[in-house]
């Protein structure tokens, strides 16, 4: 299939807002405007990093393949991050550009290369590093890194592309800054979520951004020693993990609702989730982690439970359903471990089986129909046990569940598997 090219000279000037320190330009292609999202995300689209903007993971009436798993198709792509986007028949992966493929097959539909800011000669040559995408009522909202192959940043940048035709509608540029800790973007029905990278001597502060679906500024809202790279968003509200705790912000205004657990010290694995009036956190500070429930709307505690491993930076809060919390832990043999979502109490344990040959990826969860996905398996929620597993490839940057949509298992690393099978 023939490759689109982006349109890429001819650009008009829409706005340029300064906040506090930071500044950033919004720039367009004339009259190119997106109106706001009409309806919330519909059930079986994987719109965003782990689902939906409350980044849980779950797809309730969504469809996984239940067993006679066969590879559809695998594509080169490189660098795939935390995830990739489904919507209808189109998976969108980010990477060294930002790609649309068929999801039957794999061909791409288009391909999107941002073009390299205006900075200074590096003395390396820089290429554009596209993180998780967002697709919501047909624009695709990603992250982007300049920076040389092998690593480090120079500049970064926040673009919106059209997602039928790859061609670009608005992009902001963040004026230098190099730091690679933005936030995959959270997108609800009519704003845009991410926190804008800094610069050099900033550390671990981020500016927690709201958008219009135009690029527009909403607000800004500075925190200090945010680590984690997640924004989960529920009833207007914006749940941002800190070094001294979970500090919640209004999503029309960006100001303080509530905080709470001062002593929590998040790690970018441990990225928070909510669901259902419950916000799922895990606390990563010395000697172990603690998973933490809290009202969603209050900030009060439910329950806690605490693990020692050794390796906690490795571990995470995977997804959830309406009876268990479903966690991995690094140091821990075991693959998964489920939770009473009602009171924290251990439910079970499951280890994947490994074949002589190949390897069965384990990294990435989501609960999908009947099914839970543990990388290239599935699993039965209520005690379990393996329903299927299907060994692939060790890949250079490993392989880990990407997405489970429309029938299909996305599994990504260095490129991207489609696992397909029956759906009863």
């Amino acid at each position: 299939m023939k490759e689109r090219v982006p349109m890429s000279g001819r650009r008009s000037f829409l706005k340029s807002v300064v906040v506090g320190s930071v500044g950033f330009g919004v720039v367009g292609y004339g009259s190119d405007r997106v109106t706001a999202a009409s309806s919330q995300h519909s059930e079986g689209v994987w719109s965003q990093f782990k689902a939906d903007a409350g980044q849980s993971a779950r797809l309730p009436a969504g469809a996984g393949p239940t067993g006679d798993i066969q590879e559809a198709w695998t594509v080169s792509h490189d660098r795939i991050h935390d995830g990739v986007a489904v919507v209808d028949q189109t998976v969108y992966v980010g990477g060294k550009t930002l790609v649309a493929l068929n999801t039957q097959d794999g061909t791409v539909q288009w391909s999107f290369e941002p073009d390299l800011p205006d900075i200074d000669d590096p003395g390396e040559p820089l290429i554009p590093d596209v993180g998780s995408p967002a697709v919501v009522d047909g624009t695709v909202y990603a992250n982007v890194w300049f920076g040389p192959y092998d690593g480090g940043t120079y500049d970064t940048a926040f673009i919106a592309v059209d997602a039928d035709t790859g061609e670009r509608r608005w992009r902001i540029d963040t004026g230098g800054a190099s730091s690679r800790a933005f936030a995959s973007p959270t997108v609800t029905d009519d704003t845009v979520l991410t926190t804008m990278p800094q610069g050099e001597g900033y550390g671990s502060s981020r500016m927690v951004t709201a958008l219009g679906l135009d690029g527009t500024l909403r607000w800004q809202t500075w925190i200090e020693e945010m680590y984690s790279g997640s924004l989960p968003v529920s009833e207007n509200r914006v749940y941002v993990p800190t070094a001294s705790g979970v500090r919640t912000l209004d999503l029309e205004t960006g100001s303080t609702v509530w905080t709470a657990l001062p002593q929590v010290q998040f790690q970018p694995a441990a990225a928070p989730l909510v669901s259902d009036g419950t916000l799922f956190v895990a606390e990563t500070a010395d000697p172990g982690v603690t998973f933490i429930a809290l009202d969603a709307a209050t900030g009060n505690e439910h329950w806690r439970t605490a693990y020692a491993p050794d390796a906690r930076y490795s571990t995470g809060i995977g997804t959830v359903d309406d009876e268990r919390v479903y966690l991995q832990l690094g140091a821990i043999d075991d693959d998964v471990i489920a939770l009473d979502r009602a009171d924290g109490s251990e439910r079970w344990r499951a280890a994947i089986d490994q074949p002589d040959t190949k390897r069965v990826p384990t990294d990435g969860v989501a609960r999908v129909g009947d099914l839970l996905y543990v990388g290239g398996a599935a699993i039965d929620p209520t005690d379990g046990s393996t329903v299927w597993k299907h060994p692939l490839p060790v890949a250079g940057y490993g392989r880990e569940l990407s997405a489970v949509a429309g029938g299909r298992v996305y599994v990504g690393g260095q490129g991207l598997t489609a696992l397909t099978g029956t759906t009863e």
